[in-house]
């Protein structure tokens, strides 16, 4: 078990984190981040007027539909997946469309539309069939798993709930083995780097997600978990370890429902992932916070602010390698 530092918890130091008010993204922005925005949405604009007329074009002189030419263009993995749903979100078939949305899809029925509808001969393009398939499972797959954390995520945590009351306790024993809880609200807490005496307060704003999410990592990386917390106890750069936790389920939510996500789970061999795929996300992202935060050495509490959106942009350009998956050393094993 790892040498734990004994210091002043520093969650007095924290600001509240967790309530519904609370946002991963600072309110002001940049005049440059305001103009490359501009530049972007005026962009974006010109595309969707004139893709109509390239989308003729390229067929006219491909003599193929635009899904068709991604099944030539693409390797598998994130980026065939990525232009495929773009291509199906973008049609104007409004049947098309709800394929890019649907969480609950017939693959094999949609896939006998699409070669039905676009008109594909299957027997001269032979990959296509195969290939619309895997991305449509995928596809389906990340918009069922993003129904599931959403639902997960609106269950709020309950003192009158025994089983809500149990996962607390059993947080303690995990995170703190061998040291008996003096009663269930007690200052004891603040060694795991909650606010207060009763951490059911902490949950509020992301519900038993953030809970189950802290267990999970303990139950399932026992020895990375405990590594983390007691780096949260440096004297001198420490943090409150459940608070930065319940920030990091915001943070991997956030990126769940911007779609940021879809490159790691479009890259993984199953292409209908669980509430487990999801969080050895997190998983990834407490440990890898843990050293980042450390490498920026910060003076104080007050900078955590600073550090969590930088470390943010830094999981944003991974997941911009369209080959990236979220995973480090210790989830190799």
């Amino acid at each position: 078990m790892p040498m734990l530092w004994h210091c002043r918890p520093l969650s007095v130091w924290l600001p509240d984190l967790t309530s519904n008010s609370i946002s991963l993204f600072p309110d002001s922005v940049s005049g440059f981040d305001m103009f490359s925005e501009l530049i972007a949405s005026l962009w974006t604009q010109l595309l969707v007027l004139l893709r109509p007329m390239l989308k003729w074009i390229l067929r006219k002189v491909t003599g193929k539909c635009q899904l068709l030419r991604i099944t030539y263009e693409e390797q598998p993995g994130s980026k065939q997946t990525k232009r495929i749903e773009k291509s199906l979100r973008e049609s104007k078939s409004s049947a098309l469309k709800e394929l890019s949305r649907g969480d609950r899809v017939d693959v094999d029925e949609a896939v006998k539309n699409v070669i039905h509808q676009k008109d594909i001969v299957v027997d001269i393009h032979t990959k296509f069939e195969e290939t619309l398939r895997r991305c449509l499972t995928y596809i389906s797959g990340f918009n069922n798993l993003e129904a599931l954390v959403e639902g997960h995520r609106k269950v709020k945590y309950s003192t009158a709930n025994p089983e809500h009351e149990a996962k607390l306790l059993k947080l303690w024993e995990l995170y703190k083995p061998g040291t008996k809880l003096q009663s269930r609200q007690c200052a004891q807490w603040g060694e795991l780097g909650f606010q207060g005496n009763d951490p059911a307060t902490d949950f509020r704003g992301m519900g038993m997600l953030g809970l189950d999410q802290l267990l999970y990592f303990a139950e399932k990386y026992g020895d990375e978990a405990l590594n983390a917390l007691s780096k949260s106890s440096h004297p001198k750069h420490g943090f409150s370890f459940a608070i930065v936790g319940i920030n990091i389920t915001e943070l991997q939510y956030t990126l769940m429902t911007k779609r940021k996500l879809r490159t790691h789970f479009y890259n993984l061999h199953n292409p209908r992932p669980s509430m487990d795929a999801y969080h050895e996300v997190y998983c990834y992202l407490m440990s890898e916070f843990t050293k980042f935060w450390f490498k920026e050495k910060p003076k104080d509490i007050m900078e955590f602010s600073r550090i969590r959106e930088k470390f943010r942009r830094h999981i944003i350009s991974l997941l911009k390698d369209p080959k990236t998956t979220l995973k480090t050393d210790f989830q190799q094993q």
